[in-house]
């Protein structure tokens, strides 16, 4: 019975040994005597491009009495907005719905105490993508236009058609950024940098959001000004390196 009971712990044991030796090979570095070893650093990259795309956010919303009454304009307005868009050079692949509802409009009648549906709005939001950016003011003024006032243009946004270079470009920049880092930590503590043992990264950038610019001075006939500006595409690693 004590030899069973020896037997049983020793498993126990091995198990244990087991998952701790699991637990050590998920981490990114080696550890000696439960301490981290090696030079722990970050990078940082940053490259400043110019956006090539705007993304536009518009739609359609109507409100009438009948459901089929409203549904029916706008209908008929998303479907001038989409002509104008397309006679602005915008390719169908470009253009993608984001969102279509359907909503009872409430009012409240206060001499008998109750609510009512007083009619229905419909609402069309579709994404557009303008690959042409210098062409972007034309194609919100051909969206206004074709809407009326049944139009609303919610948001505007930059981005890049190709991110995959800066990207590229910030990464190098980042870990070169680290390098220099453990370099200097090696050099000041008096220890010799090894090779890496361990990189992660994260990346940001290559959009930004902003409420469209209309600037009709005195009711001049000139294209909504949009100006995409410049934007940033940065790039974060987390280096470790060994001591040799």
């Amino acid at each position: 019975m004590k030899k069973a009971f020896i037997l049983a712990v020793s498993a126990v044991m091995l198990i244990a040994l087991g998952l701790g030796a699991a637990g050590c090979a998920a981490t990114p570095a080696a550890t000696a005597n439960g301490q981290q070893t090696g030079i722990w650093v970050s990078g940082n990259g940053k490259v400043i491009v110019t956006p090539d795309v705007a993304n536009l956010s518009l739609g359609i919303q109507v409100e009438a009495v009948s459901l089929n009454e409203a549904n029916q304009q706008a209908a008929t307005a998303m479907d001038a907005v989409i002509n104008a868009l397309k006679s602005q050079g915008v390719d169908d692949k470009d253009i993608k719905t984001q969102g279509f509802n359907v909503y009872p409009v409430y009012e409240y009648d206060k001499d008998n105490n109750r609510s009512y549906i007083r009619g229905y709005q419909v609402s069309n939001t579709i994404e557009v993508k303008v690959r042409n950016i210098e062409n972007a003011g034309d194609v919100i003024d051909a969206a206004i236009s074709a809407g009326g006032n049944a139009i609303r243009i919610n948001n505007i946004y930059f981005s890049i058609d190709d991110i995959s270079q800066a990207q590229d470009d910030a990464r190098e920049l980042a870990l070169l950024d680290a390098k220099t880092k453990a370099e200097q930590i090696a050099r000041v503590t008096g220890i010799s940098l090894g090779k890496v043992s361990f990189v992660s990264e994260t990346s940001s950038g290559g959009a930004r959001v902003e409420s469209p610019s209309f600037d009709n001075k005195a009711g001049a006939e000139i294209s909504t000004p949009i100006l995409p500006g410049e934007t940033d595409v940065t790039v974060t690693v987390q280096v470790i390196y060994s001591i040799k």
